[in-house]
Formats: structure tokens, sequence, C-alpha cells
């Protein structure tokens, strides 16, 4: 007997639906406003598309509950028609991430018909089962590019479709039995029930077709209501009156196209959406470089060079690739000046005097924040020749302070910080015990808590960070303190950026980003960080301000002053005590 791997409902139907429930009980225009935050331009589209998927969903949570087939509509299904660039693979990755969704991609350009050498339809099911069989009972949804490609064009011109009948099972949603097709393979059961199919080609050249269709049909109804003439539409808005007949008279069967529930039109991306992908959004290519650059040093881009980029974006019809084309170059140059170089921290994409793209650096005072100068001056001299943040002349001020991180262990030597904080609770404690310290006195009683916030949210941070070469020391904990007194622009901080910073950047979110996909990066730990830290920036500026000075100043007291680090240790030593494995149960929270 073979042996069947079955990803069917079988006895996962349970969690099936309970996967499926939390997907629909986020709000659909909740899920539409979050893809937009990625998305740049085509958000007719989007709610287009997030409609038809949850439309999908809720037939399959029916089938999972029980409902026979037969009683719902077809198996899901659709087609995203646009022209190269236009977006539809990077749409259909949001959805999915910010829906939950399983997402395999399949490149239809390399399928190929039975007896050819190449990868097969059943030889990409296997994946699609496979992705399905190690899920927790989420719905997968395959992705199929460059459809138009398995659209081949004969010698004598006319066109032959190589695989289409091997999508027909597959596109009816019932039960597929995959034969093994290499040696050491199994039968494997896939259940086309669980999978949203979606297809997605440029069509080059399908607007003649619609052309032809509308023209025999004489006059076009346009968007606002009035008619015109076909001849006058442009390629977008034939493409926006293309429908399911165009597409087998473009070379699809019409078993095969009978099956899509509807066809979608993603439109070229205007010169304005390029100019927001370059420069102006969330995910601009400004922001993302700057992310990679890490905390202290920025990438920006001047509006007359992101008006030239998304111009010649535009002009190539290659849409947002051309972008990546154009820049690539100044991203790895900047990218390895702003590392190399410490006087350096700002490079700047401009148009010179010849119009062509041009890259300057800079040491950009502004972004450093304001800073009082009797107050530098009064600083430099009680540190001895050191900057406004303390760190000795010449030294990169955004970059933690060597001087300051050993003073403050050598401080604290011989006290069991690291046992102290090897837990959640213990670094609670010790967010408490250092904030509530008899010295402080204090014009706003919340800058206590503010403190107290900040040294969770710090040392919690420094616990999951991956960065093997971020230590949790004491000292490490006041020299990341430090920068939440280093400005960039709009209130940004330093600090903020290694929270909120994508995991390559040493930010947590990234995190939480990365948990669509893989529940084991979003530890406990760090959503308690953020957690501690977003409640820091709920209080007003003048109170966390001072709440930073407080959350340094214990351990920057116990480095001058042998009485001041005896107490500490011990604070530290009595927390140390209290997450004891023996003793804890019954720890007080509060000393």
């Amino acid at each position: 007997m073979s042996d069947v791997r079955a990803s069917g409902f079988g006895t996962d139907a349970g969690g099936s639906v309970e996967a499926i429930e939390r997907m629909l009980a986020r709000p659909r225009d909740e899920v539409v406003r979050e893809c937009k935050r990625y998305v740049v331009g085509q958000d007719a589209v989007l709610e287009e598309v997030v409609g038809l998927t949850y439309s999908c969903l809720q037939r399959m949570e029916m089938r999972a509950r029980g409902v026979d087939d037969l009683d719902l509509p077809r198996a899901c299904a659709f087609m995203l028609s646009g022209s190269t660039a236009s977006g539809k693979s990077f749409i259909m990755k949001v959805v999915a991430k910010v829906m939950g969704l399983e997402l395999v991609s399949i490149d239809c350009s390399g399928i190929t018909g039975a007896g050819w050498v190449g990868d097969s339809v059943s030889s990409e099911l296997r994946r699609v089962a496979g992705v399905m069989g190690r899920g927790d009972g989420r719905p997968v949804l395959a992705f199929w590019d460059e459809t138009d490609k398995l659209v081949r064009k004969t010698r004598e011109g006319g066109r032959s479709f190589d695989s289409q009948g091997n999508f027909l099972k597959l596109l009816d949603g019932g039960r597929l039995e995959l034969a093994p097709e290499a040696q050491g393979q199994h039968e494997v059961t896939l259940d086309a029930g669980r999978v949203l199919n979606v297809f997605a080609g440029a069509f080059m050249g399908i607007e003649d077709i619609v052309r032809k269709r509308l023209l025999s049909g004489g006059l076009a109804v346009a968007g606002d209501g009035s008619k015109v003439a076909p001849g006058l539409l442009t390629p977008d808005e034939l493409r926006s009156r293309m429908n399911l007949q165009d597409l087998v008279s473009w070379g699809f069967m019409p078993e095969f196209v009978g099956r899509f529930g509807a066809v979608v039109c993603v439109p070229s991306l205007s010169c304005e959406s390029l100019r927001r992908i370059v420069k102006g959004s969330e995910r601009s290519l400004e922001r993302r470089v700057s992310n990679l650059l890490g905390a202290g040093r920025e990438f920006a881009i001047t509006d007359a060079a992101a008006g030239k980029i998304a111009r010649e974006a535009h002009a190539s019809g290659l849409g947002a690739r051309r972008i990546d084309q154009i820049t690539n170059h100044f991203e790895a140059e900047a990218t390895v000046r702003l590392h190399a170089d410490a006087d350096v921290n700002r490079a700047t994409l401009d148009v010179g005097d010849d119009g062509k793209l041009c890259l300057a650096f800079d040491f950009d005072e502004d972004a450093a924040g304001e800073k009082d100068e009797a107050a530098c001056a009064e600083d430099d001299a009680a540190d001895g020749g050191s900057d406004a943040d303390g760190l000795p002349a010449g030294t990169s001020r955004f970059e933690p302070n060597e001087r300051l991180i050993s003073a403050v262990d050598g401080a604290v030597a011989g006290a069991r910080w690291s046992e102290a904080a090897a837990t959640p609770e213990g670094r609670e404690l010790l967010a408490r015990r250092l904030a509530h310290y008899q010295r402080w006195r204090v014009r706003d009683t919340r800058s206590v808590t503010g403190a107290e916030l900040l040294l969770e949210a710090v040392i919690g941070y420094l616990a999951v960070n991956r960065d093997p070469d971020m230590k949790q020391t004491l000292g490490n904990v006041c020299a990341l303190l430090r920068f939440a007194g280093i400005h960039m622009r709009d209130g940004w901080t330093y600090l903020d950026t290694f929270f909120f910073g994508r995991v390559e950047a040493c930010g947590l979110r990234g995190l939480e980003e990365r948990a669509c996909s893989d529940p084991a990066y979003c530890s406990c730990d760090a959503v308690r960080a953020l957690s501690c830290y977003r409640r820091y920036l709920e209080l007003p500026r003048e109170v966390r301000a001072e709440a930073a000075r407080l959350a340094e100043a214990r351990a920057e007291d116990a480095a001058e002053s042998d009485r001041e680090a005896a107490w500490l240790r011990a604070d530290i030593n009595a927390v140390a005590d209290a997450v004891d494995k023996e003793g804890f149960g019954g720890a007080p929270l509060i000393f």
C-alpha cells in the first residue's frame, strides 16, 4: 500500500475554521488601510482584491463547517491583468501578509505540458500541498505569476496552450491525488478547496483585442457615464474594460477561463505614484535605505531628484523596477561611505547643475538635535573635553559611549545583574528599583513612572535583540538611554530607531512584522519591551525628557561614588534574590 500524505481538513477541520475565523474577524476596511501602508497608487485594486479574498475565505469557512460544495459558489480564483511592473506580485504579497495567508509564488513561464522537460502543474501543486501540511490550518494563496506565458505562439502565428487541462480539477476545488514524479516521493492528497488561486499576467497586446470588441459594439461608456470612441481610449482604459471573453480571444480555452470569478485590472503606476514610492510614503525608498543604514545615519532624496527618478521610471514603462535600477548605484555608494566614515552621517541624492543625479555627503547638525550652547559648554568643562552627550571629543555622538559603559559596569562589578535581568519579572523589578531612587527630586511625579517604563523597555530590548554586540549590562542600558536625548527630525529620536526600526536595523518592530510568517520571531519579551516604550511615548515631551535623565542618573552616580555603588549593588542583588527560582513565587513586585 502506498504511503498517502493528505493535506485536507480531516482532523484539522477545527483548526482550519478557527484560522479562517481569525482572518474574517478583522474588518475589511482595516485590512485595506493596512495594505495601503505598503502599496502606493493602487487603492481601487486593493479594495477589489481584498473583497474577492474575503469572499473566498467565507466560502472556505462554510466548507470547513461541513456545508456541501454543491451548495456553495464555485471554487476561488481570479485573474490580475496589468502591464509589466504595475505591482501585481507585490499587491498579492502584501495582501497575503496582512491577512495572514500562506503564500506560494509560482512562475508559470517555466511550466510545460505533460511529457516535456521542466516543472509541471503537478510538481508545483506538490509545493502547495507541502506548505499546507506544515501550516496551522491557514488557507494557502497560490499566486500563479506570468500566466500569459502559458499561452505560447506557434510557428503559424497562432497560439497553443500546453497545460490548461491540468488546472481544471484544481479550480473545481475538490481533492487531488498527486502521483509521485520522482524516486522517493510519495502520493500526496491536496484539498484544493483550501487554496485561493490567483493568476496574473501582463498580456501584452490584449488592448487590441479589447478595442476590437468595443468597436464592434459602437461607442464605449467612459468612467463618468459619457460615451467615447474606443479608438480614443488609453491602454489602461482599454485594460479596465477587459473581460473573460477577451482572455478566450487571447488563447485560453473557455473551460479554463470559465472557472475565474473575476478579472481585475491593475493600471500602470502614474508618475505621481512613482514619486511617492521614491519619497513621501511610509515605505518609500528614502525611508527603506535609511533603515538599512541604522541609527545615526540618514539617506535623503531631494524633491528634484525624486521627480527626475519618477519621470524616468514612468517613461521607461518598467514602473517601480526602474527606480531600483536607477538608484542601486547611489544606494551602494551611500551605504559604504556612511558605514566607513565616522564623520559623515547623511547622504543626499540630488540633481546636479548638469541635470544628472549626484550624491552629496555631510554631517547634519540639525538632525543631531538642538542643544543649548551654555549647557554644551558646561558639559564640556565637566567632562574634560567631551562633547554634549558625554562622549570624548572627536567621537561620533551616535555611537555607544564605551567610557560610560566601562565606568558603570565597573561600579556594579560583583552585582548579580545577569541573574536579575534574566527574566521579564526580574527586568520589571530592576526597572522599579532603579527608578524609585530615594534621592530623586522631581518636578512631575509622572517622570518616575516614565523612567520605570523606559528602563524596562531598554533592558527588555537588550534581552531580545539578536545582535551579539548588544550586551545586556547596566552600562549598555545607560548608553542606550542616552539616545533618547539625541533627536533626528519631527521629534524622532535615535532610541525610537532602535525600537521601531526593522530587524535589519536593530529594531524590534521588525519582529512583529516577521511574526506574520514566523511566530517564533515575536517573543513575549519583544512585545513587552515595545509595549513599555509605547506607554513611555504617551507621556508629555517634558516628562519624557526628565524621565530619561532620571533613568540614567542613578547608575552614573554610582560610577562616581563608592557609597552609591554599594547601594546600587545591594539593590541589584536583592532583585536577583527575589527572582531566584526557589523563592520568586511569593516575592512581591513592589519593594
